[in-house]
């Protein structure tokens, strides 16, 4: 490993490659204007317009498009780029649309694909739930590149969105030109304690931070009882509120108005497929472990962690970089999971510089 830099407030390095009871859904924020307009031609479409942004963000486009055996998938399209992305979210149950922050970070360069996962927003739930694992998100965003008759493709993925990206990178290296990779976990809880529990002290050092705000001893209760709490669940609202109450704790500065302002918007806005929530929490999450498909990714992988995270931080990101063949991890200082709200310039400006220094090879 290199010597680490600091750089406009990232901290980059170049690499050559209880425990049952914390929220394991990982929330990502997003801000979206009420105005729509609905319009079409064979196909279900909404626009939205965001007032004060620059043109090129302004249109944004949700479509669905049919899979093989008649399932369908809803996406939408941010973005005037010359390249597609590929942008996965995190949960899983949650929808794409928690994605638009970073898609119009991206959207000059890109052309930017907003998929929501199987058994979210209005894409087709799978048959089989063991289907909810990384491997099984991977292969519906192939089916649905394939579908809209994508060649190759960047990916990029926040959070659990991040796992599923570098499983997508793993199992489809032909169509991979480049893997973005943000706030993600190779090893589940278990596994972490099992080896020393680096994980698990910086999860707890960053809750700990948060002792002193008015909401954190609601927020540390479900935090605490999450898998019990979630299991229990009869309803997708009682995870949305479960999830409402918690996302403050994955902000290193919650109470910073313009955070705080983001969080409540983003409260607003949450969808989740229970049943997604459920097989999660029955073990995948807890023993689950990316490791072994690492070495199999071929293409430049940017690794974006913040050096606050609770879930997706360090401890995390040296899982995944070392064990990819090219591979740079990038570190965000004063930043906790969400990248996109609270480190927005140095975030963008890490990533958009890192694609220009790694050209798609089509």
């Amino acid at each position: 490993m290199s010597s680490p830099k600091i750089v406009n407030g990232v901290l980059g390095t170049c690499l050559g490659g209880d425990a049952h009871s914390t929220p394991h859904l990982l929330p990502y924020w997003a801000v979206v204007s009420e105005g729509k307009e609905n319009g079409g031609v064979g196909e279900k479409v909404t626009f939205w317009a965001d007032g004060g942004q620059d043109s090129w963000e302004a249109l944004k486009k949700r479509v669905e498009v049919t899979l093989p055996d008649g399932r369908i998938a809803t996406y939408e399209v941010i973005g005037r780029g010359g390249e597609p992305l590929l942008t996965f979210v995190g949960g899983p149950g949650l929808s794409a649309k928690l994605m638009r922050p970073d898609a119009r970070l991206f959207a000059e360069r890109f052309t930017c694909y907003l998929i929501d996962p199987h058994g979210s927003g209005s894409s087709t739930s799978p048959q089989d739930e063991t289907a909810y694992d990384p491997v099984g998100h991977a292969r519906f965003y192939e089916e649905v590149r394939r579908a809209l008759n994508l060649g190759p493709v960047s990916v990029h993925g926040v959070s659990f969105g991040g796992s599923v990206a570098l499983t997508y990178a793993a199992l489809f290296p032909d169509v991979t030109t480049r893997c973005i990779v943000v706030s993600a976990f190779a090893v589940g809880e278990e596994l972490d304690e099992e080896e020393g529990g680096d994980a698990a002290a910086e999860m707890e050092a960053a809750l700990a931070r948060h002792a002193h705000a008015e909401w954190y001893p609601g927020a540390r209760e479900v935090w605490d009882d999450w898998t019990t709490r979630a299991l229990a669940a009869t309803d997708p609202g009682e995870v949305r509120d479960m999830l409402a109450t918690v996302w403050p704790l994955y902000a290193a500065y919650p109470d910073r108005p313009d955070v705080r302002k983001a969080i409540d918007e983003a409260r607003a806005m949450l969808e989740v497929d229970l049943r997604a929530v459920k097989v999660w929490e029955s073990g995948l999450y807890q023993r689950g472990d990316l490791r072994p498909l690492l070495g199999r990714i071929q293409c430049p992988t940017l690794v974006v962690c913040g050096a606050l995270d609770l879930i997706g931080g360090p401890a995390q990101s040296n899982q995944i970089a070392p064990r990819v063949a090219d591979a740079e991890l990038l570190i965000l200082l004063e930043c906790g999971h969400m990248p996109a709200l609270e480190q927005p310039q140095p975030y963008r400006d890490a990533i958009l510089n890192w694609c220009v220094a790694h050209p798609a090879k089509l």
